[in-house]
């Protein structure tokens, strides 16, 4: 039995972006529609081993100009908020992103400011160290 070949703009750019996904940093790529998702993560690379984005995806990527990390301020289970934040997203203020989930108490991890989430470091679910690096945010 032969696979059938998406062939719908749609499944063309997310096969665009799963391959290019697969040669680069990216931690967490989650494509949603409608009552489907699909999502995937790993872990990070140096960034030196990151291959240039493809031209049609160029334009869209805003390179970050300050870079401010997020930390754990204990450890704990980190859980992501509702609604889920992506990388991408613009921050108009502070915003609960995350918490850590500490001796079942909920402690919030906050943006601390309008921004433009860079990266999610952790996957929803890990546990986390005293000072570990949660979030990157651009303040630029």
């Amino acid at each position: 039995m032969s696979e059938e070949q998406p062939s719908s703009p749609l499944a063309s750019r997310i096969r665009a972006l799963a391959d290019y996904f697969v040669g680069t940093d990216l931690l967490r790529l989650r494509i949603e529609r409608d009552a489907e998702e699909i999502e995937l993560g790993r872990r990070r690379l140096h960034p030196d081993l990151v291959p240039p984005l493809p031209s049609d995806l160029a334009a869209h990527e805003v390179p970050p100009v300050k870079l401010d990390p997020i930390k754990a301020d204990l450890v704990g289970i980190f859980h992501l908020s509702r609604p889920v934040p992506a990388a991408g997203d613009l921050l108009e203020s502070d915003r609960e992103l995350a918490y850590v989930e500490a001796l079942g108490i909920r402690n919030p991890v906050r943006s601390r400011g309008a921004g433009r989430i860079v990266s999610i470091l952790p996957p929803d679910g890990a546990a986390v160290e005293y000072g570990q690096v949660l979030f990157e945010i651009d303040r630029g």
